[in-house]
């Protein structure tokens, strides 16, 4: 794009097909640590949780007991977004003011 072969549209184009475990949509989401973190698999991981405790239930529930509770499977914690702030550019050297329309 900035050299000139590519135009804003296009690349803004390509980066909203990018696949879910991309490095761009991991880093948007927070870091590295969301790469491979697709739907499926936060999906999957909740299915997992549910599993494990339903069968520990089911344990304590026959008169089992467990040597220790399930541990859950964690996914990555969600970047946590900061207020945005309106950009302020009334001090850039090149700013000047608009002229206003003078209609009667």
């Amino acid at each position: 794009m900035w050299r000139g072969t590519l135009a804003p549209r296009r690349v803004w184009h390509l980066s909203e097909h990018l696949p879910e475990d991309a490095a761009l949509t991991a880093a948007l989401a927070g870091g590295p640590e969301h790469r491979g973190w697709t739907l499926q698999t936060h999906i999957l991981a909740q299915l997992l949780n549910a599993v494990r405790f339903a069968d520990a239930n089911n344990v304590r529930v026959s008169g089992g007991k467990l040597k220790r509770d399930p541990t859950p499977v964690e996914p990555p914690a969600a970047k946590v977004d900061k207020p945005k702030r309106r950009l302020d550019l009334s001090n850039h050297p090149l700013a000047f003011d608009l002229p206003t329309n003078s209609r009667g």
